[in-house]
């Protein structure tokens, strides 16, 4: 799999800073790739992860998706945190009530939040990288309410909101209905796009406010009619004090949105003893999985110390003497990852077994050059082999 051999510890990681005319301020963002983002073709898309509390949620998150899409947990995403100004992280919020029925001093900013949001930070990144219409919103506590008010103020800007350790809420401009409410005749409306909301509380708060858990178990059950129009939800009490819970909640949510079970298929499944049938397996199955989410879902070209990869199955024919079959698996994956190093050195590995030395060196300087390109840590490796057997 790849490494980065930079002097950099995180060279997937950038960093943009501009005006933001809407809100009338300087604003920070951080763009988590994945570590594949410069194998795969350019016209491939990822979808987008945005974390509310960036300086706070983004190192975690980003951390959890590389880990989760590495081993196919997850698709490969980018990971956008949206870094706060000091002070003003409850001014995001809609205007809640407190319990006399007044407005609190904070909030009210909402929509101008998410005119932020969608038409500038988000701009932004489909402007500078290959975002898919595919967006999962993360806020936590006063951003996890924010979450809540864009699922029925935005249905269309997001397919993913998770809100965790969030409560329902009334607000200034609400007309006495609670959020919960509000999502939950945007879901008889139709959201217009597919929709997974995640709630969740760590066990203390339900304790201290049973009225939480009651809410939770409301929301389930109004939002369990609409499961046929593409409204996925789930809400949870987390056996955690407080900010613990953060980490769980996120990997809970992602874990509903992207189930593991769909994005790390058994490979040996897809094996056939009918030539040309294993790799018409293995794109049938992701071109589902595609539709489904609408947007393109990979197949790993390689995997960290696992064997559910097109590499295994190239290496797999070569070893059952299915050589054209090998240069076939090896073409599909430089066709999803063209500028993968080890995917042209592994079709150089093909192309020998099967006599065609000059294509072959061909390959094997193409994955030199990749590397060297890219900073692969495997560089020595593919110099080696392009250099050949050494002579006596």
């Amino acid at each position: 799999m790849y490494r980065s051999d930079t002097g950099q510890a995180f060279a997937n990681v950038r960093r943009h800073s501009f005006f933001s005319e809407t809100l009338g301020q300087q604003r920070q963002i951080d763009v988590a790739l994945p570590v594949n983002y410069f194998e795969t073709a350019a016209t491939h898309k990822y979808p987008v992860i945005i974390v509310m509390d960036g300086e706070l949620m983004f190192p975690m998150v980003s951390g959890l998706v590389h880990q989760m899409s590495a081993n196919s947990q997850m698709p490969d995403a980018i990971v956008v945190g949206i870094n706060n100004v000091v002070g003003a992280r409850r001014d995001i919020t809609p205007k809640p009530f407190d319990r006399d029925g007044k407005p609190y001093w904070f909030g009210g900013l909402e929509d101008a939040y998410l005119s932020f949001l969608t038409d500038e930070a988000l701009a932004l990144v489909a402007e500078n990288y290959r975002a898919a219409d595919f967006r999962v919103l993360i806020g936590l506590s006063p951003t996890a309410q924010f979450t809540l008010h864009a699922f029925w103020k935005a249905p269309e800007a997001f397919d993913g909101y998770v809100a965790i350790n969030a409560t329902d809420f009334t607000a200034v401009g609400y007309d006495g209905e609670t959020a919960f409410d509000k999502i939950v005749k945007t879901a008889q409306m139709g959201p217009g796009r597919s929709a997974y909301l995640y709630v969740s509380m760590p066990q203390g708060g339900v304790e201290r406010n049973p009225k939480i858990g009651e809410a939770y178990e409301r929301i389930t059950r109004d939002l369990a009619p609409f499961a046929s129009k593409g409204v996925t939800v789930k809400t949870e009490v987390i056996d955690r004090e407080a900010y613990a819970a953060t980490l769980p909640a996120v990997m809970s949510a992602l874990e509903m949105i992207f189930p593991a079970s769909d994005f790390d298929p058994a490979y040996t499944s897809f094996f056939s003893d009918v030539a040309g049938e294993t790799l018409q397996n293995v794109r049938a199955y992701f071109a589902g999985l595609s539709q489904r989410y609408g947007f393109a879902v990979l197949p790993k070209g390689e995997r960290f110390y696992n064997r559910n990869r097109l590499k295994r199955i190239g290496y797999y024919f070569l070893q059952q003497g299915r050589g054209e079959e090998a240069i076939e698996a090896f073409a599909y994956w430089l066709e999803l990852y063209p500028h993968s190093p080890n995917a042209h050195d592994s079709m150089a590995d093909a192309l020998e077994n099967a006599g065609r030395a000059a294509e072959a060196k061909a390959y094997r300087e193409k994955a030199v050059a990749l590397a060297r390109k890219y900073h692969d840590a495997r560089l020595a490796l593919f110099e080696q082999k392009l250099a050949g057997p050494a002579s006596d």
